[in-house]
């Protein structure tokens, strides 16, 4: 089965990224027994204006990934993972093969409804006040 983990780095020694559209890279692994066949995705919508999670997600999908292990999905992107029968993972802090080993252990949780489409972009017009500092308190 082929699982795409958002990374941020090119390896199985990398970070997991908490953020899936806007991750840096996107690991691929043929997983069956073992962990196989390794392929590092540049995530070219990473630097995307708007819609990168849609751009993710159809990038992964023209992968043919079945499962995806990353944070938050929102949902734009998590119909199109549902439109191409993928699952989603809430990924762990820690590398992508720790990643990796605890989906095949089974103690990854499955995401089955898409989060908030501004999570982790505080600053950029998220939350209240678009940016602007409404509602922070020092």
């Amino acid at each position: 089965m082929k699982i795409a983990v958002a990374a941020t780095g090119e390896n199985l020694d990398s970070g997991a990224s908490p953020v899936f559209g806007r991750c840096p890279y996107f690991i691929l692994a043929e997983v069956n027994d073992e962990i196989q066949e390794i392929k590092a995705l540049n995530n070219p919508a990473m630097t995307a204006g708007g819609g990168a999670g849609i751009q993710a997600a159809q990038l992964l999908a023209e992968e043919k990934a079945k499962v995806i292990i990353s944070g938050s999905v929102g949902p734009n992107a998590f119909e199109v993972l549902r439109r191409f029968n993928m699952k989603v993972y809430e990924i762990q802090p820690g590398t992508v093969e720790e990643n990796l080993k605890l989906y095949k252990k089974g103690e990854l949780e499955e995401i089955t409804v898409p989060g908030p489409e501004n999570r982790g972009r505080a600053g950029m017009g998220a939350g209240r006040g678009g940016g602007r500092g409404v509602g922070r308190r020092f």
